[in-house]
Parts: C-alpha cells; structure tokens; sequence
C-alpha cells in the first residue's frame, strides 16, 4: 500500500496584467513578469473586453497579446505565463 500523498497547496494568485491598447504596455508587462518571479508567482496576460465581431480589434488583441507573451518571457525567463479571458464586470440593474 502506497503512503497518502498530501494535496498540493493551492498556487498563489497570478500577477494580473490588461493588455490594453496602452502606450506603456510594455512597461506594465515587464514588470508584472518581474513582480511574478520575485515573488515565485505566475503572470497572467489578461485580454481586455473585445466585440466577438468587430474582427479588426481581434486582430489587434491578437498582435498585443503575442507583443505582451514575448515581453514577459524576455522580461523573467522562467516564469510562468498564463493567459486569461476577460472577466465581464456585471451590468448594473435596469441597464440596457
């Protein structure tokens, strides 16, 4: 019978960064990568909110997005990159 494993402790949370269409992204994301490793971290690549059919903008993220990746894998070698969805912020009631 093999001894019990314990469960792995949750990983922390990432260091979150939008990848917006901002002139200082790059800044933002070398040093969300360089927070990440300092603190043994993940860095998370978070897309900001783009309509599904304007195909223009989607194009756009897509090219920031690979821009941001290859920052981040410049700016900390070795650290984790995830790369999240953007995350909908609710609509107050009554709006439309």
């Amino acid at each position: 019978m093999c001894p019990a494993r314990a469960p792995r402790p949750p990983s922390p949370e990432p260091v979150q960064v939008v990848v917006e269409d901002v002139h200082d992204l790059e800044e933002r994301v070398s040093d969300a990568a360089r927070r990440a490793r300092a603190c043994h971290r993940a860095v998370e690549l978070v897309e900001p909110f783009v309509e599904e059919c304007d195909h223009a903008a989607r194009a756009e993220l897509i090219r920031r997005m690979d821009a941001a990746l290859d920052v981040a894998r410049r700016a900390a070698p070795g650290v984790e990159i995830r790369v999240g969805p953007h995350v909908g912020v609710p609509r107050p009631r009554g709006a439309s």
